[in-house]
């Protein structure tokens, strides 16, 4: 520096130490270079945000986090990411962290291909550094997760509509949710800190909790049907399901356990167990529970090498008790048969109701045949006795059919026929008794079978044929009537008894189409007769039971329109029915006889005297002849009781209007006996067997009617 002193120049110079400055400007540096590093490697997204809220600095992670390059970020504003405020709450927001110097809150901030995450802000207002804000934004979108985690899981443990409870590694309970206090009826006060077995209903055996506490230490988990036991000491069914949760070394830390009233579930479920494996009216097993035991005994027998028995039990006459005294005391009667069947055998053995009046009994772990006949025996025994049925009195007795496992069958399905066709050997042999299965039984049932199979193309095959059989008019021994009566001529065969197939054609539904065969078939030789011997012939057609009630109330329209094609007027046919038709005396009956009345068609009942034969029946009903059964008949000669017997229907009949034809007259004696107790009709191989209808009409030629 050049000054001027007394006219003189003269050179001053001055120095300063710069040394502290120098210092403090690297150690200045040195902490900015710190300060950018922990900026800049920080995983937190980091702003400097000027008071207009524009941001001037960011660092690689929040580039990252956001999307967005560094310079879109350095010419964006605040609200730019914001998401929870408007751009005026910003402004006001950074008005008061300008005041309070700093803040610490959470919001949500934008990406730049449009979706949001939740962070945190830290931020701090620094006045000596030019009036700028440093913001730390931190990333908690995990931590927001966990805490919704939390949330959801406090949620659910609170309003779960199942029961749960939390033990910890000594297995006390330490939570329960609201579900389980009304669930068991205890308070979490009442069970926190106790075992979970004070729920313990006594149901289930120490095997039954040490499998499942194999379980647990094994897999960890366990779930099954548990019964335990309400603060009110009431039962109750649970399906529970057990998991283990484990700490950081793999020992158990907590167990949960979830569990659901089941209760009324399995009450459901009993009571549709029940409904398909029980009888609902006798309470014994019926025919499917029935078969799955017999199957199980047979496995069994097997195994140990011990014989079984199966009894096959048919009610005799059980269906005359429904039908007087009415299904509610048939009701009554098969119960107290169950019960009564039931006290005959041992708590091994099984009975069980088939259907209607069949039973059956599983007779298991045989050590000899006599017990056999000893339960059988005992059975008949018990159900001849009276039953009362309130205040009737009746009287069934039962047929019984025997097989025995291995000797006659090795499978249920064999032994449940072979006893039902050695019952129907009793039953035919003369109700009341037992008989045992034979190889003799097994020929006739296949044979059975075989002609029901035969019997359904029968009609379409031409093999049936209608014979008839004269009917004497005792007046003026003239033949006035005739049976018509069926018969099969099969193929291979030759002609089969309608004792062997009428009976299957009940059974099987076709006797109806057989019937209107019959009934057409009859009417047209009719037709050719009346023309040649006169209009006053009459035929009688046999109506099955069977077919009888199957038909509604105004039925045989068939029938009638034949007639009228046929140009025949109803007087010329008699149809016979059996007198247990009367015995149901409904409205039903009386419809349909009055349906015959209408068409001209008379009435007869068939086999009078084999049945109930109370006379009292046939004033009820437009009834027009009687026939007296053959087994009446055959001891007129013999037997003063038939005689006796005979004549009274007769006078019986007369005084009710009723005429009176014999069946089965063989003899000369008993057609003179007849003719003088004043029988109308008769009726037998004294006159001439059933024939074909060809030969039959050689015969009216010879008795012509006139």
């Amino acid at each position: 520096m050049l000054i001027e002193l007394r006219g003189e120049p003269m050179f001053y110079s001055i120095s300063r130490d710069v040394s502290e400055r120098r210092k403090f400007e690297n150690e200045l540096a040195a902490r900015e270079a710190r300060y950018r590093a922990v900026i800049e490697t920080s995983a937190d997204g980091f702003w400097v945000v000027d008071m207009q809220g524009r941001l001037v600095e960011v660092n690689d992670a929040y580039v990252r986090l956001s999307g967005y390059r560094r310079e879109e970020l350095l010419a964006m504003r605040v609200p730019d990411l914001e998401v929870r405020e408007r751009p005026e709450e910003t402004a006001a927001h950074i008005e008061m962290i300008l005041r309070e110097g700093h803040d610490r809150f959470e919001t949500v901030h934008r990406r730049k291909d449009g979706s949001t995450w939740p962070v945190e802000i830290v931020t701090n207002y620094w006045p000596e550094v030019g009036g700028y804000l440093f913001v730390f934004a931190i990333d908690i979108t995990e931590r927001k997760r966990r805490e919704e985690d939390q949330k959801l899981a406090a949620a659910v443990f609170q309003n779960i509509g199942e029961a749960l409870t939390v033990t910890d590694a000594q297995n006390r309970i330490i939570a329960v949710n609201p579900a389980f206090t009304q669930l068991t009826g205890y308070t979490p006060q009442e069970v926190i800190g106790n075992n979970p077995n004070m729920l313990s209903s006594g149901h289930h055996d120490s095997e039954f909790y040490r499998q499942m506490w194999q379980s647990l230490e094994q897999t960890g988990q366990w779930q099954d049907e548990i019964w335990d036991r309400r603060k009110d000491g009431s039962l109750m069914a649970e399906w529970l399901t057990i998991s283990t949760i484990y700490d950081a070394d793999g020992k158990v830390d907590r167990r949960v356990a979830l569990f659901s009233d089941i209760t009324k579930k399995k009450q459901s479920e009993e009571v549709i167990w029940r409904q398909a494996n029980f009888d609902a009216l006798t309470q014994l097993p019926n025919r499917r529970m029935f078969h799955e035991r017999l199957e199980q005994e047979i496995r069994k027998a097997h195994r140990t090498e011990q014989g079984l028995a199966l009894l096959f039990i048919d009610l005799d006459h059980f269906k005359e008790i429904n039908d007087t005294l009415g299904h509610h005391f048939g009701d009554e009667l098969l119960m107290e048969a169950a019960r009564r069947i039931t006290a005959c055998v041992r708590e091994s053995d099984a009975v069980a109701r088939l259907g209607g009046d069949e039973f059956t009994v599983i007779l298991a772990d045989l050590a000899d045949d006599a017990h056999v006949e000893r339960v059988a025996q005992d059975i008949m025994g018990r159900l001849s006795a009276p039953f009362s049925l309130g205040s009737e009195r009746a009287y069934v007795s039962a047929s019984i059919g025997i097989t025995l496992y291995p000797e006659d069958a090795s499978d249920a399905a064999g032994l449940l026929r072979n006893a039902d066709q050695a019952m129907y050997v009793a039953k035919n042999a003369g109700r009341n008794r037992f008989s045992y299965f034979t190889p003799q039984l097994q020929e006739k049932a296949q044979k059975r079978l075989r002609l029901i199979n035969d019997l359904r193309s029968a009609v379409t095959g031409g093999q049936l044929r209608v014979y008839f059989q004269p009917i004497v008019d005792l007046a003026n021994t003239r033949i006035s009537k005739a049976e018509a009566l069926l018969r099969w001529q099969h193929p291979e065969l030759g002609m089969i008894s309608p004792l062997d197939f009428i009976p299957l054609a009940e059974e099987t539904g076709m006797i109806s189409e057989i019937g209107d065969w019959v009934f057409m078939e009859a009417a047209r030789w009719v037709r050719r007769w009346t023309e040649k011997f006169g209009d006053d012939f009459q035929v009688s057609v046999n109506k099955s039971p069977v077919q009888f009630m199957s038909e509604a109330n105004v039925f045989n329209i068939v029938w009638f329109n034949y007639l009228r094609s046929m140009g025949l007027d109803g007087k010329n046919f008699i149809i016979e029915i059996t007198e247990g038709l009367l015995l149901q005396e409904n409205k039903d009956v009386l419809n349909k006889l009055l349906v015959f009345r209408d068409a001209g068609v008379q009435v007869a009942i068939d086999d009078f005297g084999t049945g109930y034969s109370a006379l009292s029946y046939l004033k009820k009903f437009d009834i027009d002849y009687i026939k007296i059964d053959k087994s009446f008949v055959a001891g007129l000669e013999s037997d003063r009781d038939d005689l006796a017997l005979v004549e009274a229907i007769i006078v019986m009949a007369h005084k009710l209007g009723l005429k009176v034809v014999a069946e089965g007259v063989e003899t000369t004696g008993q057609l003179n006996l007849l003719s003088g107790i004043g029988c109308d009709y008769a009726q037998g191989y004294l006159f001439a067997k059933p024939m074909p209808p060809e030969h039959f009409e050689g015969l009216l030629g010879t008795t012509a009617l006139r």
